[in-house]
């Protein structure tokens, strides 16, 4: 069966490109993000830049449990917010492109599998799969929010 499998990819296509509750989605918000934008940094927090980063990495762990990597937890808490020359403009389109495709690749294994994943244990963690996935989501989320509050108070201040 695979019918809680298929409502969070349902959750993960809202959160990406459809309607969401909580506002833009990850598409169109990301779209509103100019390049000088995304590269900084108020109050010494995080750039949007680093927050992309650091979700994509998160993504790369759930991906790499849902199909088997030789990366361990080391090497994703090692990328957790990476230190990011801020001068490499190249950055950001790579990292919203690599969003892009782990946002493909989670739904591509996700349809490969069935709910009965859902109760197993995920590997290096003592929870069950069902809570990587939903949380990988309200990660997204979270972050997502983050981005949003960013961007709008870059466009108040005039940095953007």
């Amino acid at each position: 069966m695979k019918q809680e499998i298929n409502l969070l990819i349902e959750q993960l296509k809202e959160t990406w490109e459809g309607d969401p509750w909580f506002g833009r989605n990850a598409s169109v918000l990301l779209g509103e993000v100019s390049e000088q934008a995304a590269f900084e940094k108020i109050s010494g927090q995080h750039s949007i830049l680093e927050l992309v980063w650091h979700m994509c990495n998160w993504r790369e762990f759930v991906i790499s449990h849902l199909a088997p990597s030789e990366k361990s937890l080391a090497h994703f808490e090692h990328n957790d917010w990476q230190n990011l020359d801020h001068t490499n403009k190249s950055l950001w389109p790579e990292g919203r492109k690599r969003l892009q495709q782990t946002q493909d690749e989670l739904i591509r294994l996700l349809q490969q599998k069935d709910d009965s994943i859902l109760a197993q244990n995920v590997s290096e963690r003592t929870y069950p799969y069902r809570k990587l996935l939903t949380g990988i989501i309200q990660h997204d989320i979270y972050h997502l929010g983050q981005i949003a509050f960013l961007t709008k108070a870059l466009k108040a201040s005039g940095t953007e």
